[in-house]
């Protein structure tokens, strides 16, 4: 059989044998062996049986060779995309953690070597400095994690209320911390319903996009915030006035690690925000899009969150209160 040759019954290889037995040839090797046991009062197969037989150990062959192929491209693209995220990954972490960190340090140098020699105000804008790459710094990597859990262990859900004005004002809040320049608009519908959601997640993933808009939108422009309800779902609209994004390149931007260059922002950032705002409203059911915004200008990110009721399962028991 080693050989690519039928062996036993009907052959003159192991001709008393109970059994036919036949190659399977896949790039002139044998990939395995197909084994016919007969009736054993038949003394000779028919010849357009032994013909059939073989036609059909010819397309096991030719099948069992298709899929072996298909198993090792998807092995090598796995492989690929797996390098590919991995040399993204450290080039962010390069940039995005050295980056803070360097800074950073070379505050508290400055401190430590010459704050006797400094103004009060020289003091605290080093300070300041500190505490801002600080922040940046924990929240890439927060973003790491989020990434991890998102990728490997999965979203717990523990739900509960929270209003859409508080959801809102706790994200633009955030953000304004971080990046005080920026103008934030809010548009939110009267009487919006309250959301039964896990109030960290879909708060982290509202501000995951507005840090992405505002790291785009030109200095004095507003960030638009828009809130209304739409066929049974919360629908948050926030929409930058930077360069905008190519139509081709919108639903890429939601890829871990893409970034892309807008005008002359350069590229910003390394692509987790987005994903990860996709991945947390994605556990609630809802769904996160790229659009051009109003008059073709700049990017509208919505964020469609269904609007759910509690499982009666799942309220607490009622104390009497």
């Amino acid at each position: 059989m080693s050989h690519g040759q039928p062996a036993g019954r009907h052959t003159h290889t192991l001709a008393g044998a109970a059994w036919w037995f036949l190659p399977l040839l896949g790039n002139d090797q044998v990939i395995g062996v197909v084994g016919l046991q007969e009736n054993t009062q038949q003394r000779q197969l028919s010849a357009e049986n032994r013909r059939l037989a073989e036609a059909i150990c010819t397309d096991i062959a030719q099948a069992a060779l298709r899929t072996t192929l298909v198993a090792e491209l998807e092995t090598a693209r796995v492989s690929n995309e797996t390098e590919r995220l991995r040399s993204a990954l450290l080039s962010s972490v390069s940039h995005d953690l050295r980056s803070p960190l360097a800074a950073m340090l070379g505050s508290a140098g400055s401190l430590i070597s010459y704050s006797a020699a400094m103004s009060e105000e020289d003091r605290l804008s080093l300070l300041q400095t500190i505490q801002q790459e600080g922040e940046r710094l924990d929240r890439y990597i927060q973003n790491l994690l989020d990434m991890t859990r998102l990728g490997h262990e999965g979203l717990t859900l523990h739900r509960s209320w929270i209003g859409v004005d508080e959801l809102v004002g706790s994200a633009t809040g955030r953000l304004r911390r971080y990046r005080p320049q920026v103008l934030v608009e809010l548009q939110l519908d009267a009487d919006l319903p309250a959301l039964w959601v896990h109030p960290a997640l879909v708060e982290q993933s509202l501000f995951n996009v507005l840090e992405n808009a505002a790291k785009f939108s030109p200095a004095g422009e507003r960030i638009q915030v828009f809130a209304r309800q739409v066929d049974g779902h919360l629908q948050l609209d926030v929409q930058d006035r930077g360069p905008g994004i190519a139509e081709e390149e919108r639903g890429r931007i939601f890829d871990m690690f893409y970034s892309i260059e807008r005008g002359d922002c350069g590229k910003q950032g390394t692509g987790l925000g987005l994903t990860i705002a996709q991945g947390m409203i994605g556990a609630h059911g809802g769904s996160v899009s790229a659009f051009s915004g109003e008059g073709g200008q700049g990017t509208l990110i919505r964020l469609s969150i269904p609007l759910l009721e509690p499982d009666e399962s799942r309220q607490a028991p009622d104390d009497g209160e």
